[in-house]
């Protein structure tokens, strides 16, 4: 029974990792920059998630009007500013769960942001943002970033793999916060530029590499002895990514430092409760699989066992992604 369970979750993970690309449940961000006053110049990235068929249409208020037959593609002149007005998107196969991120930026330097579910899909645009706003909406957004990051979430469970003691496990994840809070903070703020796809060929290089050292299991090694410089220094790669994700989204303009700070804030708490979710499931094992295949395997055998199931978990997705990645920039 046990050796079948382990098969089938191999298996699965064989079969979805090249369709859990990493980083596909971005969400739509729109932004417009006002030109001059009252024009704006419209821009909209999907994730590659969207195939080309049902790539979403920007929907305008009706008292705004199309400038492209004097030769400005995608921007628009609304004579009654863009407060109060609604807009809408429109998927022409509908909206595969993806969430939306709307953005306005005024020549005067300020600018309106606003998040959208996925059961939304229209918005109006509100007055300045509150600060109250801007701390719900990117602690929102750091929350669903970090949940839907599937390679940040394995680079943790590997963490908590080779920590092992619940103090160790402290450490080690303290490590890794505070080593991907600086350097989301220097790049978010403009102090380091590196380019994004290296670096997320070496974050996913990162969980091959914890994959390698469970299914070793020689708890003697440096990675098991010092956990911590371990998530420390991978942390620092993985704070690029989360910076390059807040960079597509972009900082309240006049409350960038609440904006960084709150993004944060929202991918540990995110972090948590995937800890707390991954703990309950292995207590949940421990307590009622273990209880009934007590008299098959002892429990020091079936805990290394499972440690080895989750090498194959984090290694097979992490092992294509690194290929993936790699042949991004390297071709």
């Amino acid at each position: 029974m046990r050796a079948v369970c382990s098969s089938l979750l191999v298996l699965m993970f064989i079969l979805f990792s090249p369709l859990s690309l990493a980083h596909d449940a971005r969400p739509v961000v729109i932004t417009l920059t006002e030109q001059a006053p009252n024009v704006f110049y419209a821009t909209l990235r999907a994730p590659p998630v969207l195939g080309a068929n049902n790539y979403p249409a920007l929907l305008w208020p009706q008292s705004c009007v199309n400038q492209e037959a004097q030769g400005a593609i995608n921007t628009w002149l609304c004579p009654e500013g863009l407060e109060g007005q609604r807009f809408a998107l429109q998927f022409p196969l509908g909206n595969p769960a993806l969430a939306s991120y709307f953005t306005v930026l005024f020549q005067d330097g300020t600018s309106r942001n606003m998040m959208l579910t996925p059961s939304e899909s229209s918005w109006e645009v509100e007055g300045p943002p509150t600060t109250l706003g801007v701390i719900e909406d990117y602690t929102i957004l750091g929350f669903e970033h970090i949940l839907a990051g599937l390679d940040h979430l394995l680079f943790v469970l590997g963490l908590l793999v080779i920590s092992g003691t619940l103090k160790r496990i402290l450490l080690t994840v303290t490590g890794f916060t505070l080593a991907h809070s600086i350097t989301l903070f220097l790049s978010a703020m403009g102090f380091i530029s590196i380019p994004i796809v290296p670096v997320e060929a070496v974050i996913a290089l990162s969980i091959l590499f914890l994959a390698h050292e469970i299914a070793r299991q020689h708890t003697d090694s440096w990675t098991y002895r010092a956990p911590v410089v371990v998530s420390f220094g991978f942390g620092l790669l993985h704070g690029l990514g989360f910076a390059s994700a807040l960079g597509e989204l972009g900082l309240v303009a006049n409350q960038v430092l609440v904006s960084l700070l709150f993004f944060n804030v929202g991918v540990e708490l995110g972090q948590l409760a995937f800890i707390a979710g991954v703990t309950a499931v292995y207590l949940l094992f421990k307590e009622v699989y273990l209880r009934v295949t007590a008299s098959e395997f002892n429990l020091q055998g079936s805990a290394l066992n499972l440690e080895l199931l989750v090498a194959y978990v984090i290694g097979i997705p992490s092992a294509y992604w690194v290929i993936e990645r790699s042949a991004g920039f390297l071709l």
